[in-house]
């Protein structure tokens, strides 16, 4: 029954600041739902309405292992614009995988960059979700948000 009324838990959670409940249901909400080119928009609709990077991150995942697809069949009008960033950063992820690059090795530089935290922002902003999460709380820091507040709050506190 949990995971029948987790768009309903997330937004409760949401509305009212219970921030442990709304992540918690959201990556029930993630497991549990299979993404498709019929419900990629209204996920990543979804995602954005109610803050859930988590989601939004296995959309764009979709989209970018299903590229094809998404190309004959969405219009890329139909996606939000606050969402090519998070699009481009999955490219990325993809990419690295693909290729064999490994882009841990960058972030024990993030802490020592002098150059305004421009590499720490590259470095953090290949990170998936739950790895800006875990960094976010390893400092008790808050960690719901978009991704660019996670990066965000990551840079200020480096």
């Amino acid at each position: 029954e949990f995971v029948a009324n987790t768009e309903d838990l997330i937004k409760a959670a949401d509305k009212y600041g219970v921030v442990n409940l709304k992540l918690e249901a959201e990556v029930w909400y993630v497991n549990d739902t299979t993404i498709t080119i019929d419900n990629v928009i209204d996920l990543l609709q979804y995602a954005g309405a109610m803050n859930c990077a988590l989601l939004k991150e296995a959309v764009m995942d979709f989209i970018v292992d299903n590229k094809e697809e998404v190309i004959k069949h969405l219009s890329f009008q139909d996606v939000p614009g606050d969402m090519y960033k998070d699009l481009l950063a999955a490219m990325t992820r993809h990419y690295e995988t693909e290729s064999g690059e490994d882009s841990d090795d960058d972030e024990d530089d993030v802490d020592g960059d002098e150059e305004g935290g421009e590499k720490g922002k590259l470095v953090f902003s290949r990170l998936r979700i739950r790895d800006l999460r875990q960094k976010l709380d390893e400092k008790g820091l808050d960690v719901d948000g978009s991704r660019d507040t996670l990066i965000a709050a990551l840079m200020e506190h480096s």
